[in-house]
């Protein structure tokens, strides 16, 4: 039965490395962190060979992609909401270039419609 790979983040990679250079054991960056001093002796030498930048690319690219891809739907969601925005602007500037008239309870304009007479003002 196969057991599958302990993947570790880059995050984390780079946190053991930049303890080992401030001068903490191996050993002890190995307690800290629940790793294998053997796994941190291999993450060491790749990072000295390669150095900050290039070290530990397996697993910055998914994490580039996924944020390539939240860019792209944040993009889509603030072109949709610019559009709402022009809509409304227009909206409402159609309002106040025409606003609607305003008609009181009991006014002549809305007896009018009805043609009926207000019971109050009759003697």
């Amino acid at each position: 039965m196969l057991v599958p790979r302990q993947q570790y983040s880059r995050e984390l990679k780079m946190a053991a490395m930049r303890e080992i250079d401030s001068g903490k054991g191996i050993a002890e960056v190995a307690r800290m962190y629940q790793l294998s001093p053997k796994r941190l002796e291999t993450w060491k030498g790749e990072w000295r060979a390669k150095g900050e930048e290039l070290a530990f690319p397996g697993s910055a690219r998914p994490q580039s992609r996924l944020d390539a891809e939240r860019i792209a739907e944040l993009e889509r969601k603030i072109g949709q909401q610019a559009m709402e925005l022009d809509f409304l602007k227009k909206a409402l500037r159609r309002f106040r270039e025409h606003p609607l008239p305003v008609i009181a309870n009991g006014g002549a304009s809305s007896m009018s419609k009805s043609g009926k007479r207000s019971k109050r003002g009759q003697p």
